[in-house]
């Protein structure tokens, strides 16, 4: 058979074995996406917490005129000391809190039950169930190393890539082809931008939300009034519906008091994350990349049913990311 006549017939087969090889690794891909993914998150935690770490430090390091990476250890230990003190001075008070309401919560039940006209049942069951309850999450927390091993590898990904952003970099630039390693770093730089102005906004929102609603707890005598502000803060950090979580476990046990005090303790939310969503945060993170609220509970909704509660939390950065990139790498293609 003549050559040409070869290579003609062999063209077709090869083009169909790439084609199959090509689908393969790409179904690969994917399938190593889905099974990692939890962890995946976890690191991607850890580059946020990075970021952050490295805001910091790139601050101190300019005003107080140290090394970097000397601001990022004083950085590191500040945190740790303030996270370890914290705890060590509130626990005590904050055990004899719950142990106080733990006594009081069957009478405010059955005031709500009077108050509401609807059956909860007997306190003492009500109270056995939850009980249960949470002593099956603890302890299912307790014997798995999961949660405990996530925030160890967000740990120290955070602190390792804060003290040495560029040998990360590198390794990420190491894998694209000559031609794009531009347009990757880039990509790189502008969703690192991004993400610190985003983080900035939601730090400075978590703050406001958990001083000014412990401001308001104290005030309107809530019970557990401290961790309930700090839990309030914390789950600011996810847009729109952190708002909604933070504000039950309060209005509930304010219930339990009276229904004037939950009515007051919904106002107070309510003022609160009007300001924080539609004055504080849009001031602060007017140069970084903003999505209509459907955009932003479409992905919390999308990445909640695929991974859970780590989906709902990281759901928002990581849209970040994906709309920072796909932007750059079209203005470099």
């Amino acid at each position: 058979m003549p050559d040409g006549v070869g290579s003609v017939e062999r063209a077709p087969v090869r083009s169909t074995r790439d084609g199959i090889v090509f689908a393969f690794a790409v179904a690969a891909g994917i399938a190593l996406v889905v099974l990692t993914a939890r962890i995946l998150l976890v690191l991607f935690a850890g580059v946020l917490f990075a970021l952050a770490l490295r805001a910091v430090a790139t601050f101190a390091a300019k005003h107080l005129r140290v090394p970097y990476k000397a601001a990022v250890a004083a950085s590191v230990l500040l945190l740790v000391a303030v996270t370890v003190g914290g705890g060590y001075l509130t626990l005590p008070a904050l055990a004899a809190q719950v142990s106080q309401v733990a006594k009081s919560l069957p009478d405010g039940v059955q005031r709500v039950s009077q108050t509401l006209h609807v059956p909860l049942g007997k306190p003492e069951d009500w109270l056995g169930s939850a009980e249960k309850s949470v002593l099956r999450v603890v302890g299912a927390v307790g014997t798995s190393f999961e949660v405990l091993g996530g925030f160890v590898v967000l740990f120290f990904v955070g602190v390792y890539g804060a003290a040495d952003p560029e040998s990360y970099a590198k390794i990420l630039l190491w894998f694209a082809p000559s031609s794009k390693k531009r347009t990757v770093r880039r990509v790189l730089e502008v969703s690192a931008g991004n993400l610190q102005r985003w983080l900035l906004g939601r730090l400075v929102a978590m703050l406001f939300v958990g001083l000014t609603s412990g401001i308001a707890f104290a005030v309107l005598k809530v019970p557990l009034a401290l961790p309930l502000a700090v839990l309030a803060g914390l789950l600011t950090f996810v847009e729109y519906i952190g708002a909604f979580a933070s504000a039950v476990p309060p209005i509930l046990l304010a219930l339990t008091e009276s229904p004037s005090r939950a009515l007051w303790v919904a106002a107070v939310f309510g003022v609160l994350h009007v300001i924080e969503g539609y004055i504080l945060t849009p001031l602060l993170a007017k140069t970084a990349v903003r999505f209509p609220p459907a955009t932003t509970l479409a992905s919390q909704a999308l990445l909640s049913a695929l991974l859970g509660p780590l989906g709902l939390t990281f759901a928002t950065p990581l849209l970040v990311v994906i709309v920072t990139a796909a932007q750059e790498w079209r203005k470099g293609s």
